[in-house]
């Protein structure tokens, strides 16, 4: 474990000096760090999907730009998840830099992009769902 724990420590090092050869040969002897990070991205794609979804039900019910508070009160009481406003504000920028959102004077809103998101997205939960 101790072993482990240093070779993502080193890993995460490499990582952020961008060095790809390195990068590649490390995930080349420590195959476990690509299925890591994998998980790890899968986690965070989920909760950026979940909040664009929120956004976009919110969007669909009030017509305009969304509050962080309308996404909170959505992913909530629509979808069952709690997440701090400032947890949201956070994806909501990351999200931001990808294009699948826009700040507005009143509030969020979702691109064309973001919206194809929003849609997949509940469309994979509904069939999840049993009526």
């Amino acid at each position: 474990m101790v072993k482990k724990n240093k070779i993502r420590e080193e890993f995460d090092a490499i990582f952020k000096s961008g060095d790809e050869k390195i990068i590649k040969s490390y995930l080349e002897k420590y195959p476990w760090l690509l299925q890591e990070i994998s998980s790890e991205m899968d986690e965070v794609m989920l909760e950026q999907k979940q909040v664009i979804a929120a956004l976009g039900v919110m969007e669909d019910d009030l017509g305009s730009a969304v509050s962080i508070n309308d996404i909170e009160s959505c992913l909530k009481n629509d979808f069952n998840i709690r997440k701090t406003q400032q947890e949201i504000e956070k994806i909501l920028n990351d999200v931001l830099s990808l294009n699948l959102i826009k700040k507005e004077s009143s509030g969020w809103a979702l691109t064309n992009e973001g919206e194809r998101i929003c849609d997949s997205y509940l469309n994979e939960t509904l069939e999840d769902i049993e009526l």
